[in-house]
Order: structure tokens, then C-alpha cells, then sequence
């Protein structure tokens, strides 16, 4: 009753406040903001602009370093999805557009100026290029220095994988195929004894339906788990558990699978090719070549508890002795200790003059005397002036 009181007491509106309510909507409507149900840039009043700019830059660039450019840039933003962020770029390409046809058109200062960022673009573009080539030359080293190198020796076969070359470093595809291997047979181990537990439940509820109708004697009892219907739950189980089976015994096949002949014969050459690089490696530290193996042999060290009962005399002497030298004081020491010399000992003598004839030995030691009496003479003259 109130609500009837209310509506009535409130007076309808004029005809002419009507009209202007409807001339008032009718020049509003259009100004009020549309949403697309797509993205901006899959509109086509985006696309068509878009597309016409890009063959217009590309038809009135200067020449092909600008050219390069325009294309280097449009692939650049043609991700980009945020409005203010592709206005920006579109106004910039639109004040580029608008730089090539004045360049076009004989304007000399827009033709310096695209002439010159024509020249630094050059100079980027062949400053990359020579980065790109030392990027690629230092990751090609870094290749030859990780490079997978057959050992020689052989992987035995198990499991999880058939006879294999060692390599070092070994290379991550074979560690992963290994793995996966590993982790599949646990799966299928787990889900044949899981299969095998089935099917012991299935046996143990047809027994108890079979004790239930031997206690009820001739009554009629509906079977579900024995009789035919066994057979039935048992069929897709010992399929997939003969499908297991044959998966097992090919792993237990991979691990007796014998070394192919091909196999042996790369690992014998393997491990001839390792014998003539260590032979090469020898005679380069010979040679005065300092090599990595060089450094390392020189920096190790006996094993702690030989360390231990060592005089400083004879760490200095083990310190010595890992050099390559066969000659001079590392000879000396060498043949101190019982190294077996390269040459025999013969450059050692050599230097020492024992390998001399007698009357030549002779002459040389005359000449080491004459030159100890002609020393010692000037000492004493030396001192006499002083």
C-alpha cells in the first residue's frame, strides 16, 4: 500500500525533458568505448596499417644497410602486445617513412643524414660479424676441449645397456638413455609383482566361493570369481604379465650380449691412437713444450704417508726429478735417485766430458787447470789493490 502511495506521488517526465534525454543518448552512444573481443593486433584496422608501413619503408629506404635495418626491426616488435609500447614504435616508423621521401625527393640535409646512419649501420653490422666469428671460434674450442675421446676401454654390458666404447668425457645422451632405462625397469618390476598380487586375491576368492558352495550343499549360489568366470579375470592379467616378461628378458639379453667384432676393433684402435699421443706428448715436453700433463706431473707429490717420512733433501729431490729434463743438474739428480735416462745417460756425459777420448779428456783437463790458476791469480791481484 506504501509503494502505490509513492509511485503515485512522483510525477512522470515532460514530453520535452523525454526528448532531450533521447537526443542526450543518441550523441553519446557513438563516443562510448567499444572492447574487441580479440586482440589488437590481429584487427585488420591494425594490420592493414601495419603491413602498408612496412612495404613503404622498404620501398623508399635509401639503400640496403637501412633497408636490413627496417626488416631487423619490424621482426624485433612484431611480438610486442602492449598498445603504448606499439604506438611508439608505429609513429617512429611513420617519422622514418616520412625522412626517406624527403631524401627522396632531393631534400641534401635528410640524405647526409641517412647516408651517415647508413655508414653506422655498416660498421655495426661488420663489428657483429667479427664477434659472431670469434663467438663461434671460442665455442668451437670449448667443443674440442669437452669433446667425447674413446679410452680404449669397454663399458661392460648390463641391464641397461648393450657393450659400449668408454668415452671421456662421457656423453650425456647414453647417461640419460641409461637412466631412463634404470627407472623403467623398476616400473615394470613393481607392476609385475603388482599383477602377480592380483592375481593371487582373484585365486583367493574363488576358493572362498567354492568352500561357500560346497558348505550350501545343492542350493543355488551365483558364482563371480570361480569357475568360468575365473579364466576370465585371469586372461588380461597374465597378458599383460606375459607382455612384462618379454620386456625383462630383453634387458637380461642386453646384458649378455658379446663384444661385436667392430666393437673390438675400434678399441684396439683406440687404444693404439692413445699410445702414439702419449708418445707425441713425450717427445713435445723433449722438445721444451710445456703441456698440461707437464704442470700436473710437476705439481703432484707422493702419497701422504711416503710425505710424511720424507727429508726436506729428498722432497726437494721428488720435486726435481718430475721435470723432463735429462741434462744438468735434473740428470744429475736423476741418476741419483735410479731413473733410467732416455739417451742412457749420454747427454749427461756428454756435458760432463766423460764420454771423451784420452788424450781429448786430457786437453780438457788441462784447460779447467790453467783456468782455476789463472782465476785464482787475479783474485790475489785483485785483493793486493784493494
Amino acid at each position: 500500500m506504501t509503494s502505490k502511495i509513492l509511485t503515485s506521488a512522483i510525477p512522470l517526465p515532460s514530453a520535452s525533458s523525454r526528448a532531450f534525454r533521447t537526443t542526450l543518448a543518441r550523441l553519446v552512444s557513438p563516443l562510448r568505448r567499444v572492447r574487441p573481443r580479440v586482440p589488437f593486433f590481429e584487427l585488420a584496422i591494425h594490420r592493414i596499417p601495419t603491413l602498408a608501413l612496412y612495404r613503404n619503408l622498404l620501398r623508399h629506404a635509401p639503400d640496403d644497410n637501412i633497408r636490413t635495418r627496417v626488416r631487423y626491426l619490424f621482426r624485433k616488435h612484431q611480438h610486442a602486445t602492449g598498445t603504448e609500447k606499439t604506438r611508439l614504435e608505429l609513429l617512429k616508423g611513420y617519422k622514418w617513412l616520412k625522412a626517406f621521401k624527403k631524401a627522396s625527393e632531393g631534400d641534401e640535409k635528410q640524405h647526409a643524414i641517412l647516408t651517415r646512419y647508413s655508414r653506422l649501420i655498416a660498421a655495426k653490422v661488420e663489428k657483429e660479424h667479427w664477434k659472431r666469428l670469434v663467438r663461434a671460434e671460442v665455442a668451437w674450442q670449448a667443443r674440442l676441449r669437452s669433446r667425447p675421446i674413446l679410452t680404449g676401454t669397454l663399458i661392460k654390458p648390463t641391464l641397461y645397456n648393450p657393450p659400449l666404447p668408454r668415452m671421456k668425457p662421457q656423453p650425456p645422451a647414453i647417461s640419460q638413455i641409461i637412466l631412463a632405462r634404470m627407472r623403467t625397469r623398476i616400473r615394470r618390476v613393481a607392476r609385475a609383482e603388482q599383477l602377480e598380487e592380483d592375481m593371487k586375491d582373484l585365486r583367493r576368492e574363488a576358493a572362498f566361493e567354492d568352500d561357500i558352495a560346497r558348505v550350501a550343499g545343492g542350493r543355488f549360489f551365483e558364482r563371480v570369481y570361480s569357475g568360468e568366470a575365473q579364466s576370465e579375470w585371469l586372461r588380461p592379467l597374465r597378458a599383460a604379465r606375459a607382455e612384462l616378461e618379454v620386456l625383462l628378458d630383453r634387458d637380461i639379453a642386453r646384458s649378455q650380449m658379446p663384444v661385436s667384432p667392430a666393437l673390438a676393433a675400434t678399441l684396439r684402435a683406440a687404444r693404439r691412437e692413445k699410445v702414439a699421443n702419449k708418445t707425441r706428448e713425450r717427445m713435445r715436453e723433449r722438445r721444451g713444450e710445456i703441456l698440461r700433463c707437464t704442470v700436473k706431473r710437476a705439481r703432484q707429490g707422493p702419497p701422504a704417508h711416503v710425505l710424511v717420512r720424507m727429508t726436506a733433501a729428498e722432497r726437494r729431490a721428488d720435486q726435481i726429478i718430475r721435470g723432463v729434463g735429462e741434462a744438468g743438474y735434473v740428470g744429475m739428480i736423476k741418476r741419483r735417485m735410479g731413473m733410467k735416462l732416455r739417451d742412457g745417460g749420454k747427454a749427461l756425459a756428454r756435458e760432463n766430458g766423460t764420454d771423451l777420448g784420452g788424450e781429448r779428456l786430457e786437453k780438457l783437463r788441462e784447460m779447467e787447470t790453467e783456468y782455476w790458476i789463472e782465476k785464482n791469480k787475479r783474485m790475489r791481484q785483485r785483493s793486493n789493490i784493494q
